[in-house]
């Protein structure tokens, strides 16, 4: 059976995965998006999901989840 922290840190690895994922489609879908509105609205989420994924990692860093 897993502790409360194991859950944790499972979980915090999982949305870690899940934020590169969001980010890394965001990037893809705009590459083929040729209205600048839509891309550059595509470019700022894929953004937002990198500095998600930049702050859990912080996070996880000064927890020393790995």
């Amino acid at each position: 059976m897993l502790t409360e922290q194991e859950i944790i840190n499972n979980a915090l690895k999982e949305m870690l995965s899940l934020e590169d994922l969001t980010a890394q489609k965001y990037a893809d879908i705009a590459q083929q998006i040729t209205k600048p509105e839509l891309h550059n609205l595509l470019k700022g989420m894929e953004m937002a999901a990198r500095n998600n994924y930049q702050s859990l990692l912080q996070k996880m860093n000064m927890n020393q989840i790995n």
